[in-house]
């Protein structure tokens, strides 16, 4: 899938400083960004491909690097940060889930593109996907699952759902509704997708599963990704969710691999 969309800033690019932080974007959060250059400074606003981001730098090496992430850290917070976007590979989480900030979770953004992963998946197996059977599990039927089972039926042959909690209603609803092809949760399917936490695959019917829920996610060695973005950020999940949370990266500007 090839694109042609012009970002509007490079990743990153600093606007202004701010002489004292506070909440920006009219009292909401903001999203907080440490960038590992060895440079220092107090928080920037800046915008990240037009995402609005409060971006603060540090270095974390030496022995006084854990003190000047933890000041970073507290720069963002007091900033309004509640989240934050980090370098690959970044492995010092705890210290700045002390602080008060978290990670940002792709799996929103992931399940929202169930539908294309699961197709991919399938073509990976050499399966046309209007022949085959897509399961839907987790632990209870939400909208996201609503969501998925609508996007994937016009594009598989059947699904099926799997769901403690709402589950045999749901497919029910969508049978009589839209006339889907919904098959008992038992059935065996060709792909599957876990979409909650505390759901495993099923061992009567193994087959290949995204795991779309999670800190890391497995995506069965699928690889999405946003060409028209720097190398370096085409494939960080959580930089690709906060861009398509914010607005700033639709489906059309998605690859999968």
């Amino acid at each position: 899938m090839s694109t042609s969309v012009v970002l509007v800033l490079k990743s990153g690019s600093p606007v202004r400083p701010l002489p004292r932080i506070s909440s920006w974007g009219g009292g909401g959060f903001v999203l907080g960004r440490l960038v590992f250059d060895g440079g220092r400074g107090g928080p920037r606003r800046a915008l990240l491909y037009g995402l609005p981001v409060l971006r603060c730098q540090a270095d974390p090496e030496g022995f006084w690097g854990e003190r000047r992430l933890k000041r970073a850290g507290r720069s963002l917070c007091a900033g309004g940060a509640v989240r934050a976007l980090v370098p690959a590979g970044f492995d010092r989480w705890p210290l700045l889930l002390k602080l008060g900030l978290r990670p940002v979770d792709p799996g929103a953004f992931l399940r929202a593109q169930a539908a294309p992963l699961a197709a991919s998946l399938l073509e990976r197996q050499g399966l046309a996907p209007d022949r085959a059977t897509v399961a839907l599990r987790g632990r209870r039927a939400d909208g996201e699952m609503l969501r998925a089972a609508l996007a994937l039926c016009p594009r598989v042959r059947r699904l099926t759902i799997s769901a403690p909690q709402g589950g045999e209603e749901l497919a029910a609803w969508l049978r009589r509704e839209y006339g889907l092809p919904i098959l008992p949760a038992d059935a065996p399917a060709q792909a599957a997708l876990l979409l909650q936490p505390g759901t495993e695959p099923e061992d009567a019917n193994p087959c290949p599963a995204l795991t779309l829920f999670g800190p890391e996610p497995d995506l069965a060695g699928l690889r999405l990704s946003a060409p028209d973005l720097a190398p370096t950020d085409r494939e960080d999940l959580p930089l690709l969710s906060a861009l398509w949370e914010g607005g700033r990266l639709g489906p059309e500007q998605l690859k999968i691999t």
